[in-house]
């Protein structure tokens, strides 16, 4: 595998619980390409807040026959495989992700993580840095935001663009990359 390639993921929770994904989307780059997706619904078991509804337009009606988190993870792990992760505002997803771990009872991978959002702060000036601003930064068509694959997408884009600052994204890594474990 390439040493530039990585995971860009991204969740919607049912509500203001870190363990109520009702979505998770992510794609694969492998020299500055996107060469897989991987999107699906996922089955919370727990109630929606009209709040998170508002933002990412899932209802409940709509994950009634979606998988749990329980069936998803082993998926998510095998397309994440050793490849570093990126989320725009990790601190979210990835806290989604460990308490999700956590809440069943899965033992933590080793996995290497960073943030697009604190990597936009710390290599490019622009005036906000959420995700729709950093695609309007970089002149990109952003559309559905708050769909966790467009977001993945609209992440893995940025990201790309970000990591020219950069010698290479080992080299970034040994800066900002952290280990999900560290959450332990």
């Amino acid at each position: 595998m390439s040493n530039d390639a990585f995971i860009a993921l991204d969740f919607e929770t049912a509500n203001g619980k870190r363990t109520s994904i009702c979505a998770v989307g992510m794609v694969k780059v492998v020299n500055h390409q996107i060469t897989e997706s991987f999107y699906t619904l996922v089955n919370p078991n727990d109630y929606f807040s009209q709040q998170n509804i508002a933002v990412h337009s899932i209802h409940p009606e709509q994950v009634e026959d979606a998988p749990t988190f329980q069936t998803v993870y082993p998926y998510m792990l095998q397309f994440i495989g050793d490849l570093p992760v990126v989320a725009h505002n990790a601190a979210f997803d990835m806290n989604v992700l460990h308490e999700s771990i956590s809440a069943f009872g899965f033992d933590t991978p080793n996995m290497t993580y960073f943030c697009s959002l604190q990597l936009s702060r710390r290599t490019v000036e622009n005036h906000r840095y959420g995700l729709n601003y950093m695609m309007q930064y970089y002149n990109l068509d952003f559309h559905g935001h708050h769909d966790a694959l467009n977001d993945a997408k609209a992440c893995a884009m940025i990201t790309f663009r970000l990591l020219k600052h950069y010698d290479d994204l080992t080299s970034m890594l040994n800066i900002y990359g952290k280990d999900l474990k560290d959450k332990d």
